[in-house]
């Protein structure tokens, strides 16, 4: 290496090093703050790359720019802190919970020849006008603008030919004004976030 070569690169290496204190070291991009926050929360999974991470946390940055509610998801709090802190103190992380419910047939028994809950002594469903509800039966939930929020099914029914109770769960996330919970074409059931969270679903239907 040359005199004069050996000579610039101190003199580039000097400008650094005072560039480096007078300004403090060049500031971590958001978009790497942001990537390296999703892998330290563990939610890094829930995006298909990089790039289509960093497309939502911009998109949630635009929404609350446009007057959108300040709320969402806990990946959605990230990207708030790395793209648009000026929302990050009034942001509200929503709460997601498992509710569990239960829909239980009744038939009181009083026809023989007419009943509403067949059963083998170890599980049990619903027969003749019935006969729709049983393991396996669509439990859909829906907001208030009747989109489809999540489904399960019912479990098998427990019980006899009095009372067949079927179990089944489902996540729900808060931020909706009413839930919505339909089994088969049994009627539509309204819930609050907190009914749901608290106190779960309960259902009886029969006679």
């Amino acid at each position: 290496m040359g005199t004069g070569v050996g000579a610039t690169i101190l003199v580039l290496l000097a400008l650094v090093t005072w560039a480096l204190l007078r300004h403090g070291p060049i500031p971590e991009p958001p978009e790497a703050h942001y990537l390296a926050a999703l892998k330290d929360a563990g939610l890094a999974e829930q995006f298909n790359s990089d790039a289509n991470a960093v497309a939502h946390g911009r998109q949630v940055c635009r929404q609350l720019d446009d007057g959108e509610p300040q709320q969402g998801l806990p990946a959605d709090q990230l990207a708030v802190d790395a793209f648009c802190p000026q929302f990050s103190k009034g942001f509200h992380v929503l709460e997601t919970a498992t509710v569990s419910g239960t829909f239980v047939l009744n038939d009181s028994g009083s026809d023989e020849y007419s009943r509403s809950i067949g059963s083998d002594g170890t599980s049990c469903e619903g027969t003749d006008g019935y006969s729709d509800v049983g393991s396996g039966t669509q439990v859909i939930v829906r907001n208030g603008k009747n989109e489809i929020l999540t489904t399960t099914t019912l479990g098998q029914g427990k019980g006899d030919r009095s009372t067949c109770t079927f179990a089944f769960t489902f996540p729900v996330t808060e931020g909706q004004e009413r839930y919505v919970v339909s089994v088969g074409h049994r009627g539509d059931f309204s819930y609050s976030f907190v009914q749901l969270r608290n106190e779960g679903v309960r259902i009886h239907l029969g006679h």
